[in-house]
């Protein structure tokens, strides 16, 4: 994810450092952003000099202190961890400028908490990138309850610049809104598996050829909207006692980590891969996703 934000961050003219633990790691992460450039570059949304352009933006350190001086959006995307991201914080908070914005990158953990560890709570703020990051719009900007409005527009102007479709999520709840929604359909698909409903693949097909599709143009309540409020409250009232509302990960899901089934990472999960099934998949993603960010810019160029 950080090397995908730098690359974001310098294709927009920025000046960019990108850092990590040592060399292997920032070795990584540079081949990361060269194969989201070369991606880009294939699919028509990048110029052929524009990744050595980029590059020559974005240097590369294991001195967090080299990193932090002068730096004015300080973007952190460590493990998630609260403890861990609170001790970065509190080391950032020493590190960078005082007029700087820390934002953090994670996917659902309290900002609040976070910027606790700060002395500028005022200036810390969630900034979520959703992998990967150099295809997927969204960016959920977050406050926490010490946020400026300032701090908070400040993020979403920048996210914007980065050609980005940025929220403003007003209140820092769990999740924020995208894995809200998301994992509300996790469960109910691994509940679905649980009960035998149907199979994986099947579960995973009446998403992709069914409500996928059509949450790529618009989202949930305008789908609502467009079939009908009376309908959907219709069959709100006999669903909604149906659904799972588990308080806890499904134990099917627990089963599978216990196993060490992993996913494609282990070889094993929902499903079974070869060593060459992961780097597969990922390329048809990104193809899939590149084509339809492409549709949907030119369906907005068109209204």
């Amino acid at each position: 994810m950080g090397a995908g934000i730098a690359g974001l961050f310098a294709h927009a003219g920025c000046d960019v450092s990108l850092v990590d633990l040592d060399e292997d790691l920032l070795e990584r992460g540079e081949r990361l952003l060269g194969m989201g450039q070369e991606a880009l570059r294939e699919a028509g949304l990048r110029a052929a000099g524009d990744a050595e352009a980029d590059r020559k933006r974005i240097t590369c350190t294991t001195s967090l202190e080299a990193a932090c001086q002068g730096v004015d959006l300080l973007v952190e995307a460590i493990s998630e961890h609260l403890d861990l991201k609170k001790e970065m914080f509190r080391k950032f908070d020493d590190l960078c400028p005082p007029n700087a914005i820390l934002a953090t990158n994670t996917s659902g953990l309290s900002v609040t908490e976070i910027a606790g560890a700060t002395r500028r709570p005022d200036r810390v703020a969630g900034m979520h990138f959703w992998n990967p990051p150099h295809i997927i719009p969204l960016v959920e900007v977050t406050r926490g309850e010490e946020t400026s409005d300032e701090t908070a527009e400040s993020l979403m102007e920048v996210s914007r610049r980065l050609g980005k479709k940025p929220i403003l999520v007003r209140r820092d709840v769990p999740g924020f809104v995208g894995n809200r929604l998301q994992f509300a359909v996790v469960r109910e698909a691994l509940h679905l598996l649980s009960e035998g409903v149907a199979s994986a693949e099947d579960i995973d097909t009446a998403m992709t050829a069914g409500p996928g599709i059509r949450y790529g143009f618009m989202g949930p309540l305008r789908t609502a909207d467009l079939g009908g409020l009376d309908v959907f409250q219709a069959i709100s009232s006999y669903l909604f006692d149906a659904l799972d509302a588990g308080k806890g990960p499904s134990p099917l899901l627990e089963r599978l980590v216990k196993e060490g089934k992993f996913g494609a990472k282990s070889g094993e999960g929902f499903y079974k891969y070869g060593a060459e099934d992961a780097p597969r998949f990922l390329s048809q993603r990104d193809r899939a996703l590149l084509g339809m960010l492409e549709v949907l810019s030119e369906q907005e160029g068109e209204s």
